[in-house]
């Protein structure tokens, strides 16, 4: 049995899904435009192409019955891999129909590889290496999709879009390396014909916990979407920083801030309880948004400001990705669903507040913008400190004896 991977290791093998995710948002809409497509149908394309991150938890029951995990996990990268470079294939303004097709059922199909991932580490991954763990998820997952869409824009210029899409397809083959070396995974306790009784009966005892309601309450509030990162490549004019400013800030500037964050994030998640981490991580998001929003709109605020920001939500999504593995433990034969139930939760936050940032800014400029986010989070999350204090614990005693079996004896 081969021993626990280190936490990098475990962590990166999420690179699949940041590349993925991070294309849909940032790179797509750029492609799209510049074949002569208009910003509202860019944004349209890329917003469906997106609705798996809040809807593909329907299908997460099927991942916990008959197959590994590993198995699926395989199954589920190679279909994405191919679904998006067929759609990048066939990308054009007389055909945005079919790519919209294809790059969604390659959008679904990386969901479902991340709860597959998800439920296999949640297996091996022992509770001192959690915090870690949820800190090189999120250098993969937000990191290396920002560094993946500088490098597919900066690309778009040179080569064609169907070139584009079999490079992608083959970073995320590339992406499964890590895998590789997992301990092997459980075999599911559920038939096939058990996917919505057995298995949904299941998911449903789990998550009743105490524990588990805390999480989906953190989750699904806006407490620590940080949802404006998603809008600063197109609010740079308003603090009138050039294009070239903008693009190197929103790609490497964030992808280096964000993974600076992730590994802090990691750290805290080791010695803090998550639940502080998660809605800490908010609260300062917050303070910043507000402070920034009475600010002079100057280019070097919009700079410090999305750096912050971007650094703050890796500090979030580390808390958000070991919190998750906490709440779900080694035993739950379910681990999958109840992951992507909770990714389903926060995704739905940061959506809405995604349109709550887009109205204020409407209404308000980029100063309604950042009111909105910032008011938003403290709203939430200074309530949800005192139910983290009396309700959310650190680690169950069960996981912490759990890291002292080997993993052979807990086969």
């Amino acid at each position: 049995m081969p021993p626990v991977p280190p936490a990098w290791v475990t962590g990166l093998a999420w690179l699949p899904f940041g590349i993925v995710v991070g294309f849909t948002i940032t790179a797509l809409p750029f492609l799209v435009t510049r074949m002569g497509v208009s910003l509202d149908r860019a944004a349209a394309m890329s917003a469906t192409v997106m609705t798996p991150t809040f809807w593909g938890f329907l299908l997460n029951p099927i991942l916990d019955v008959g197959l590994t995990r590993r198995a699926y996990c395989w199954l589920t990268a190679l279909v994405a891999a191919a679904c998006m470079a067929s759609g990048l294939w066939v990308l054009s303004p007389a055909r945005l129909g079919a790519a919209t097709i294809l790059l969604l059922l390659g959008e679904l199909s990386i969901v479902l590889f991340g709860a597959a991932l998800g439920g296999w580490q949640t297996e091996f991954v022992p509770e001192r290496m959690r915090g870690m763990v949820g800190g090189w998820t999120n250098v993969a997952n937000l990191g290396g999709g920002a560094l993946g869409s500088l490098l597919i824009m900066s690309l778009a210029t040179r080569i064609d879009a169907r070139w584009i899409g079999l490079g992608l397809m083959g970073a995320i083959i590339a992406g499964l390396l890590p895998a590789l070396w997992f301990p092997l995974p459980h075999q599911s306790k559920f038939k096939l014909k058990q996917i919505f009784a057995d298995a949904m009966k299941a998911t449903w005892q789990a998550s009743r916990r105490r524990e588990c309601l805390v999480g989906f309450a953190l989750f699904l509030a806006p407490a620590s979407s940080l949802a404006a990162i998603n809008l600063f490549s197109g609010i740079g004019r308003d603090f009138h920083a050039s294009d070239h400013t903008v693009i190197l800030v929103t790609g490497a500037g964030c992808a280096i801030s964000a993974s600076v964050g992730s590994l802090l994030g990691g750290w805290a998640s080791h010695r803090f309880n998550r639940g502080y981490v998660y809605l800490l991580s908010g609260i300062v998001g917050a303070v910043c948004a507000l402070t920034v929003a009475f600010l002079p709109h100057v280019p070097g605020n919009f700079i410090w400001l999305a750096l912050a920001y971007n650094g703050i939500a890796g500090v979030s999504y580390a808390a958000f990705t070991s919190l998750g593995l906490q709440l779900v433990g080694h035993r739950s034969p379910v681990a999958s669903t109840q992951l992507g139930l909770f990714s389903a939760s926060t995704n739905g936050a940061i959506v809405l507040m995604t349109a709550m940032d887009g109205l204020g800014y409407r209404h308000f400029g980029v100063r309604g913008l950042l009111l909105t986010d910032g008011l938003a989070s403290l709203t939430a999350a200074i309530p949800l400190l005192f139910l983290v204090r009396r309700y959310l614990r650190r680690a169950p005693e069960e996981d912490l004896l759990a890291d002292a079996v080997p993993v052979e004896e807990q086969r």
